[in-house]
């Protein structure tokens, strides 16, 4: 499944890419407009990487609570045999 932020990131990306080599050859907006587009296109990509980075933990998270889970029968079991 193809997320919103990836979409945003490619537009971005090759908007500021247009917006960088119409600088280089003249009579473009300000350097400024172009900064922004490729400081945006970064911040999108950082909150993508990010959004994996919490859902990797999570998925840690639950992998600890069940190991857990499972000593706890493995000592209970232990006990009673």
């Amino acid at each position: 499944m193809i997320d919103i932020k990836d979409i945003l990131f490619w537009i971005f990306l090759i908007f500021g890419m247009v917006l960088l080599i119409w600088n280089v050859f003249g009579n473009s907006p300000t350097e400024f407009i172009a900064l922004v587009a490729i400081i945006f296109t970064v911040l999108l990509k950082v909150w993508k990487v990010s959004d994996r980075q919490i859902k990797s933990e999570v998925k840690f998270n639950f992998l600890a609570n069940d190991f857990r889970k499972l000593s706890l029968d493995f000592k209970e079991y232990i006990r009673k045999n």
